[in-house]
């Protein structure tokens, strides 16, 4: 039985190896150490004693601190730093150039199997067997792309909630030693529309104060109240995100535009997917306020509803106009809950990849036929008679 799986797991090697290009076979290689792939794998034969390479084994911590370290580490926290660094991360995973189908007719199992001991060998021991070396590798690579693709999804999409809920907080936090509920709303109005009309001819502060438990100062708290609960709180908020993104997030935003493919399966969100090709060809176009006149601004979910009013602004000469950070603000959002529902996907992702995929791959039944004039329908044969 061991030799058997071995002889399976040599043909496979074999046959994995001979879907690389040699140049990246020889960066696969260079993970570990190894500067010549070639004869690396003509002296090891698949069962060398020695490490093959240049890199004696006690520099393994530099090769560890290099790019297969990179790859491997994990994510860090939500913030700019995360984010930017698991993007070189991918670009790292990327630079292998692994061809997208290299595991197609590999079962999930035995991948996972291959890139687990892949992560816990050393270089110095890969190096031994340095014709495995190249689909544990590949394995390891290959998954962990996905990986920190799913992590940088989950990253955008935390980073824009944060952004929401810091201006919700740091808002919150300026009024609330200034907020007290006033009770007897309605009471209030009442008196003071009794003394109003009782003695209209007659001034506020000697009518109307007066006419108010607690005077002036009630009133005051009242108007209060409405302005922190109203359209004033809303527009304190929105203009307190907007700082926050274009200070700090929006760097690490647009360069996440740069790194994933988002695509989408449903019309209904093609817009969110114009809208953020429209954010990346204006991404440095520096302090520009709104977008040119003539350009196709798509209108989706995002800017419709309470940020209408902040997306679309009239110009010193009464055209509406599209503005640019507020535009770049709602779309990030809307992206957001469409990958939230799986509405976009990215491009090799796992958890955030193509729903169709999820759908179970149903193949008819061997004993079934289709007709030759209904190609589409499947018919059972018909039983012989006994």
């Amino acid at each position: 039985m061991a030799s058997a799986l071995r002889n399976a797991e040599v043909a496979w090697s074999v046959r994995i190896a001979s879907r690389l290009s040699p140049e990246t076979t020889q960066r696969i290689y260079a993970l570990v150490g190894i500067e010549d792939a070639s004869r690396a794998v003509n002296e090891g034969a698949g069962d060398c004693q020695e490490p093959m390479g240049e890199a004696p084994a006690e520099d393994d911590d530099d090769i560890e601190s290099g790019l297969l370290a990179l790859i491997e580490s994990a994510p860090g926290n939500v913030s700019l730093e995360s984010m930017m660094t698991e993007i070189r991360k991918l670009a790292a995973a990327r630079s292998i150039e692994l061809p997208p189908e290299l595991f197609a007719d590999v079962a999930p199992k035995v991948l996972a199997a291959w890139r687990a001991r892949a992560a816990v060998e050393a270089p110095s021991h890969m190096r031994t067997h340095p014709r495995e070396l190249t689909v544990l590798l590949a394995a390891l690579v290959q998954e962990r792309e996905r990986e920190i693709t799913d992590a940088l999804v989950e990253l955008l999409i935390a980073t824009v909630h944060r952004i929401k809920a810091r201006a919700d907080s740091k808002v919150t936090k300026e009024l609330i030693n200034a907020f007290k509920r006033v009770t007897g709303k309605e009471n209030i109005l009442f008196k003071v529309a009794d003394a109003a009309l009782g003695q209209p001819d007659d001034s506020v502060r000697q009518v109307i104060f007066p006419a108010v438990s607690g005077g002036e100062q009630t009133l005051r708290d009242l108007v209060h109240e409405f302005k922190t609960k109203g359209p004033a709180y809303r527009i304190t908020v929105q203009t307190t995100l907007r700082a926050s993104y274009t200070n700090h997030y929006r760097r690490g935003l647009i360069a996440l535009l740069d790194t994933l493919e988002l695509k989408s399966n449903n019309t209904a969100f093609q817009p969110v997917i114009e809208a953020l090709k429209l954010i990346r060809r204006y991404a440095k176009a520096g302090n520009t306020t709104y977008y040119p006149r003539g350009e196709v601004v798509p209108e989706h979910r995002g800017t419709a509803g309470e940020w209408e009013d902040l997306v679309f602004k009239n110009d010193k000469r009464g055209r509406r106009r599209v503005v640019r950070m507020v535009y770049e603000i709602v779309t990030f959002q809307a992206l957001r809950e469409a990958l939230r529902s799986k509405e976009i996907w990215v491009v090799g992702a796992h958890s955030f990849r193509d729903p169709e995929e999820d759908l179970p791959k149903i193949s008819p039944p061997a004993a079934w036929r289709t007709t030759p004039s209904c190609a589409s329908r499947w018919t059972r044969p018909t039983s012989s008679p006994s």
